[in-house]
C-alpha cells in the first residue's frame, strides 16, 4: 500500500523517515515535505503556525487524492493529525482513506472548545501511535474513542556512536531538557549533595529558581555538544514534573543509547522505557530523598554505573532504534491495509 507522510521534521531537501526500515517492502512511503519550521518547545501553536499545519495537511490530502493507488496518510504530531482529520471528515469521497496519527503526544489535555474541536477532527483518525501506555488510556477517555484505536510504539531515535568517556578528572551530574522538568526538586537535591552539576535548558525552565553555587546552566548548545556532555557526565538525571502525558523520552532514550547510567522520575515518559535497577534508576515523582539517594548511589559506585549503562545501551538498540520502529510501523500498516480491502 502507498502512504503519504506529512511530518514537520521532514524538509524539502532531505528525509526518508522510517521508509528504509520497513522490513518487507509491502508499503511505499512518499514524503510530503514541510515548508516551515516546527517549534516543539512552544506550549501553544500560533495562528501563523496553524496556517502552516493546515497547508501541509491539505497538501498531503491532495497528494493522496491525486493518487490512483490504494493509499493512506501518516501524520506526525497532533497538529497535522487534526488538520488532515478535518479534511477527511469534509471529504465526499475517499472517506475510507486510512489515517495514521504517529507521534501523537500532547503536552497537556484541554477542555472546552479545544477539546470539542479535537473530538470532531480526530474521530477521523483510524489509529493513533502513542509512545507511552498511560497516554493510550488518557487520550481514549479524553477523545471518547475506543481504546483499540491507540497503539503503543516505543519512541525511536537514531542510535548514536559512543565517542567520549566519562570525565574522571572533573566529574559532574548532568540534567538536560526544558519540557515539564522538575528543576526545583533537582536543585534542592544538588544543594544538599554538593556535586558539580550542569543543567542544559531554556531560561524559562529555571525561571524564579535560586541556583546553588555548584550548579551551572547552559543553553543554545548544539545536539553534538549535548551528546558529548551526556557521555562525559558521571550521572545523567531526568527529573520530570508531569504525571499525565509523556515528557523526557528523547533525553532518556539518547542517554540510554549512549550507554549512560540514568536517574529519572517514574512517569508516563519513562516507565515504558526503563526498568529500575536493571537499565536505569527510577524514583517517585517529587520525592527528594529518593532522588538524592539514587544520584549518590550512582556517583559513588562505578560498577553500578557501568552495569546500568551497558544494559541501557543493549535495551535501547533492541527497542528504540529506527530498525525496531520500522518493524512496529509495518505491523500497523499491514493491519490498516487489510481493513481497506
Amino acid at each position: 500500500m502507498k502512504w503519504f507522510v506529512a511530518a514537520p521534521f521532514i524538509s524539502q531537501s532531505s528525509g526518508t523517515w522510517l521508509a528504509p526500515f520497513l522490513p518487507s517492502g509491502r508499503h511505499i512511503l512518499e514524503m510530503i515535505p514541510a515548508r516551515y519550521v516546527h517549534d516543539r518547545s512552544r506550549a501553544n501553536s500560533s495562528v501563523s503556525e496553524w496556517v502552516d499545519y493546515f497547508s501541509h495537511g491539505f497538501e498531503a490530502w491532495s497528494s493522496r487524492s491525486r493518487s490512483s493507488d490504494k493509499a493512506g496518510i501518516i501524520t506526525a504530531f497532533p497538529q497535522l493529525a487534526l488538520t488532515v482529520g478535518l479534511r477527511k471528515r469534509a471529504a465526499l469521497r475517499q472517506r475510507r482513506t486510512p489515517l495514521v496519527a504517529y507521534n501523537f503526544n500532547l503536552g497537556q489535555l484541554y477542555g472546552g472548545k479545544k477539546q470539542r474541536i479535537a473530538k470532531l477532527a480526530l474521530d477521523a483518525v483510524d489509529v493513533f501511535v502513542v509512545h507511552s501506555r498511560r497516554e493510550s488510556e488518557r487520550y481514549s477517555q479524553w477523545l471518547s474513542l475506543p481504546p483499540e484505536r491507540f497503539r503503543f510504539v516505543p519512541l525511536q531515535v537514531p542510535m548514536l556512536a559512543c565517542t567520549h568517556g566519562e570525565n574522571q578528572e572533573e566529574p559532574f551530574v548532568l540534567a538536560m531538557g526544558s519540557a515539564h522538568r522538575d528543576y526545583r526538586l533537582l536543585l534542592e537535591a544538588m544543594k544538599n549533595l554538593h556535586y558539580p552539576t550542569k543543567i542544559v535548558a531554556g531560561e524559562h525552565a529555571l525561571q524564579g529558581l535560586e541556583l546553588p553555587s555548584n550548579v551551572s546552566v547552559y543553553s543554545n548548545l548544539t545536539r553534538e555538544q549535548c551528546h558529548e556532555l551526556s557521555q562525559r557526565a558521571r550521572v545523567n538525571v531526568i527529573p520530570i514534573a508531569n504525571n499525565s502525558t509523556a515528557s523526557g523520552q528523547v533525553t532518556l532514550i539518547e542517554a540510554m543509547g549512549l550507554g549512560r547510567a540514568v536517574v529519572a522520575t517514574a512517569c508516563p515518559g519513562t516507565e515504558d522505557y526503563a526498568q529500575s535497577g536493571k537499565n536505569a534508576i527510577l524514583v517517585m515523582p517529587g520525592h527528594l530523598q529518593q532522588l538524592s539517594d539514587a544520584i549518590a548511589d550512582l556517583w559513588e559506585n562505578e560498577d553500578l554505573r557501568q552495569r546500568l549503562g551497558h544494559s541501557a545501551r543493549t535495551h535501547a538498540r533492541e527497542h528504540f532504534s529506527d530498525e525496531a520502529a520500522g518493524r512496529y510501523l509495518e505491523v500497523i500498516l499491514d493491519d490498516q491495509a487489510a481493513r481497506t480491502r
